[in-house]
């Protein structure tokens, strides 16, 4: 995922193996379809967009208004829907059909019995209600292969005779799907030989058959002329995956207690489909749907469910769920192909990259869903976004690495305290411009170097420097001094800088100390290994200076400039071998504190007039 930084990629192989393993997972959760539980509420709220009804459909409305009219429907006498039948056909105009989304099975009384059947069969526009018992996995296959293996028809109820003779039926069950969710319709299915018709089907046909009856109608209406059934008889359960036409109470409806007492004139529902049924919560008649309405309910009761397979059938609103093989391979490969990318791409063309192929994966499938194909939203889509999770967390560990690298390799040239100063930016912008500071300042220089390195290999030479530096920078940052830089076979040391630090003067003459006492071991040291001895000549000033970044905006240098800087760098060539030298300002501040010798008054070079020096004694 590398940018213009050209940041290091890891090895191919890890890049493969990482890219290989993202599309088996993503490949095993699509297969196994581990979240369906959420995918189904998820797809069909991106699927699922509620219009308005094309089919003349009205609910009458078995409400609480109703119940409070005439009490709970299972007291009713069935003379309350002979009543309803006789006041909706009363007119010259009359409804196409009346479907009761209810069923009648038995006898209940004689009278009211004998007049709802009457009433249905002199008119001859009633759907009454049939129910399917089933049984999952009925087939008893270890292996679910079909939906005939998984539902089973145990059994089919039908009204009482006489209203069976004079009505069509069709089945009103409501089947759930493993969470509980109406997803699908069984639009019809086969028993004892017997093909039966779900209700939405029984009613269309109903409506179709009205259609050929009231020409005149069908002409004013060219969508309803030229609708046919479908024959959904092929096979032994037709279950489908249809979309809803519309949201819970989105339906023109109507309460049946309004038209049983006339408050509703029958004649408006001329030439419509009317569908009775529960429509209160006491009536246990309600399901659990994948999509919310706009008054946020997320149940919707059977009549409405029937109302919307009804506009199903009529649209061909159905899915064939994709072949989730097929997915799993997709949604993988795909997965796989992203993520190997992104190790190449910079954050913003990485997302990029993400957002992208996840918003073409739900454009698409919507898409595919218009065109009668489900596909599963929610595994492709999820592994788009942990894809730009993991591009995001990617690039903060690897910018993270990226500076922890940066910050060590400064180490090897740069003071510590320099390297943090500038890390703790966190930009690694560094800006040219300096600051008055009072500082000490420590030069030290390897004399007898330049003879001593004629006479040797160059590798032995290196290893003397090597050797020498390391003693130095080990007593520099024991007192707490920066190493400001290596200067051939010199050294220079700021104390003070770039941070506030205590006793400072002190811990700089303290630090040549510890160069010399070290630096006499090491000689004795060389002298065995090389035959060689060298030794030092350190110089010590303080006052004030200028420090920062020295240069250009293209290479720069984090030091310390001014005349304090140039009387430390004086001393120190101005001391003879294992001579420490400081200025008479270090000798004022440290009085007391440290022995000296006098050495008198020296002309440094670039200065105009001599200056008093003390020999510092170990």
């Amino acid at each position: 995922m590398a940018g213009k930084s050209r940041r290091a990629l890891p090895d191919l192989k890890v890049r493969i193996g990482i890219s290989l393993a993202v599309a088996i997972c993503v490949f095993l959760l699509t297969f196994y379809r581990v979240f369906s539980v959420w995918d189904l509420p998820f797809s069909d709220r991106v699927y699922q967009s509620p219009s308005v009804s094309v089919l003349p459909i009205t609910i009458v409305r078995i409400d609480e208004a109703t119940i409070a009219e005439y009490g709970q429907p299972s007291q009713w006498s069935r003379s309350v829907y002979a009543d309803l039948i006789n006041t909706l056909n009363s007119g010259e105009k009359r409804p196409a059909v009346i479907a009761f989304d209810i069923m009648f099975s038995g006898y209940k009384d004689e009278a009211g019995d004998t007049a709802f059947a009457e009433a249905a069969a002199r008119y001859g526009n009633v759907v009454a209600g049939s129910s399917a018992s089933f049984s999952e996995h009925g087939n008893g296959r270890e292996r679910v292969r079909s939906m005939s293996d998984l539902v089973h028809v145990d059994s089919v109820s039908f009204p009482y005779k006489e209203l069976n003779d004079a009505v069509t039926v069709g089945i009103v069950d409501c089947v759930t799907d493993q969470y509980d969710f109406v997803t699908t319709a069984v639009t019809g299915l086969s028993h004892d030989g017997q093909w039966n018709d779900c209700f939405a089907v029984a009613v269309l046909k109903k409506f179709r058959t009205y259609l050929d009856e009231h020409p005149e109608y069908a002409a004013y209406h060219p969508e309803y002329a030229s609708f046919k059934v479908p024959d959904y008889s092929g096979t032994n359960i037709n279950r489908r995956r249809f979309s809803y036409t519309c949201a819970p109470g989105d339906f023109d409806s109507v309460s049946l207690k309004d038209i049983l007492n006339g408050s509703r004139d029958a004649s408006s529902f001329a030439n419509r489909i009317l569908v009775v049924g529960a429509y209160a919560p006491g009536l246990q008649d309600d399901f659990r749907i994948t999509f919310e309405s706009k008054v946020g309910s997320s149940k919707m009761y059977g009549v409405e469910i029937h109302a919307n397979i009804m506009e199903a059938v009529f649209g061909d609103l159905f899915q064939t769920d994709a072949p989730r093989v097929l997915l799993a391979v997709i949604y993988g490969a795909v997965s796989g192909l992203v993520c190997f990318a992104l190790f190449y791409l910079g954050i913003v063309k990485g997302l990029l990259l993400c957002l992208g192929v996840t918003a073409a994966h739900i454009i698409s499938s919507i898409v595919l869903y218009r065109h009668g194909i489900y596909v599963m939203l929610l595994y492709m889509t999820f592994a788009g976004v942990m894809l730009m999770i993991g591009t995001v967390v990617y690039h903060y560990t690897a910018a993270r690495a990226e500076r922890q690298k940066i910050n060590k390799a400064f180490r090897m040239y740069v003071a510590p305290e320099i390297v943090d100063e500038v890390a703790g930016s966190g930009t690694y912008e560094l800006q040219l411009g300096g600051r008055h500071k009072d500082i000490a300042v420590l030069f030290v220089d390897i004399r007898g170097f330049t003879t001593m390195s004629e006479n040797l290999a160059p590798e032995e030479v290196v290893d003397i420097l090597n050797e020498y530096f390391g003693v130095i920078t080990d007593a520099i940052f024991k007192n707490k001094g920066t190493l400001d830089k290596f200067i051939g076979d010199a050294a220079m040391a700021v104390f003070n800088s770039p941070f506030d630090l205590d006793d400072y003067v002190y811990r700089a003459v303290m630090t040549a100390c510890d160069i010399a006492k070290a630096s006499d071991a090491l000689g004795e040291k060389l002298m065995e290994r090389f035959g060689k001895k060298v030794s030092y000549g350190i110089g010590v000033n303080c006052g004030e200076a200028t420090i920062g970044n020295i240069g250009s905006s293209f290479r720069m240098d984090y030091t310390a400039i001014g005349d304090t800087v140039n009387t430390a760098a004086r001393l120190e060539s101005n001391a003879k071998a294992g001579e420490i030298l400081i200025s008479e300002e270090v000798k004022k501040r440290l009085e007391g504190r440290i022995e000296t010798e006098d050495v008198g008054e020296i002309p440094l070079k670039g200065k105009s007039h001599k200056i008093f020096v003390y020999r510092v004694k170990l």
